[in-house]
């Protein structure tokens, strides 16, 4: 009788083993292998094609004591971190008032969501297409608009002190509608009873707001901020479409992405594409922004309503 008990147990265990293979052989191939790989690639002096040789650290002392590179490669984390200010502080808050408002069905809220939600439908290659037309120098409607009123026009995303301002407002409009789903989400898993009892009890709308609303989306909040903490520092399409490869007027549009790109694909350092150097990039973005997460979700896990 044990016997035969055992015998099922292995061979459901040996069913669960065949039912995560795949899985873990997709994982493995696409996502662990070249994890690894990268990472021995940034020790190596590989240009993409022929052979290599390893070179230690060589690549990562480039990074960070190269006169011509590191001032470029510091200028575009500083835009990422720049960006990611502006999550923490402007957009995420931005999407959380936007859900609490549609949550109260305010008054055409059927028109703002289609505004919001329709960046989701199409891609970054068409947001960034917009967003030219509107402020191209020569054509764009903002120009025109300026123009017909009798001010004075902008060079827009050719002025470096008014180019990253611009992009957050891209931003904000293509990657609105993603977190306010979220946040809305969150709003409408909140029992009813606890909204009723708050009414019964005279609560006020701004006391269920900061008393229920806010504390019970914390953690929508947490993982809101996470994802697009993420999102900021890996941040590559919108730019490079409205400021090139070259990171737009005096590195205004540089992320490190961008900078990955030119270096690695193009002819920034040695005149000739550079894989080893560009996993090396790679390698250093990869730390930092273990670091930053592992940081922030440190200090979002003490505001956690469940904990």
């Amino acid at each position: 009788m044990s016997g035969t008990m055992v015998r099922k147990k292995h061979h459901k265990s040996r069913n669960y083993r065949l039912f995560i293979l795949p899985a873990l052989i997709f994982y493995t191939v696409f996502i662990a292998f070249p994890i690894v790989y990268g990472l021995f690639l940034g020790f190596t002096d590989w240009s993409g094609v022929g052979s290599f040789n390893i070179v230690g650290l060589k690549n990562f002392i480039t990074i960070f004591t190269d006169e011509r590179f590191t001032p470029t490669f510091f200028n575009a984390l500083i835009n990422n971190f720049k960006y990611l200010i502006c999550v923490w502080i402007i957009i995420t808050p931005l999407q959380y008032l936007l859900a609490y408002l549609l949550y109260l069905k305010i008054p055409g809220r059927k028109y703002i969501q289609f505004m919001l939600f329709l960046p989701q439908v199409i891609s970054s290659a068409i947001v960034g297409f917009f967003a030219t037309l509107v402020f191209d120098p020569n054509i764009g409607f903002a120009n025109s608009l300026l123009s017909t009123l009798g001010l004075e026009e902008s060079a827009w995303f050719g002025d470096p002190n008014m180019a990253f301002k611009l992009l957050i407002i891209v931003i904000i409009w293509q990657s609105t509608g993603t977190g306010i789903m979220i946040f809305y989400a969150n709003f409408m898993d909140i029992s009813s009873d606890v909204m009723e009892a708050s009414k019964v009890d005279g609560c006020t709308e701004v006391q269920r707001f900061f008393h229920i609303m806010l504390p019970m989306s914390l953690p929508a909040a947490s993982s809101n901020i996470t994802m697009s903490t993420i999102w900021a520092l890996a941040i590559f399409d919108l730019p490079y479409m409205l400021g090139g490869s070259e990171g737009g007027v005096s590195g205004s549009l540089d992320f490190d992405n961008i900078v990955f790109y030119r270096y690695t694909f193009g002819t920034g350092l040695n005149g000739k594409s550079d894989m080893g150097f560009g996993a090396a990039i790679c390698v250093v973005m990869f730390v930092i922004m273990l670091i930053v997460t592992v940081i922030q979700n440190r200090v979002l896990a003490r505001f956690d309503y469940n904990s």
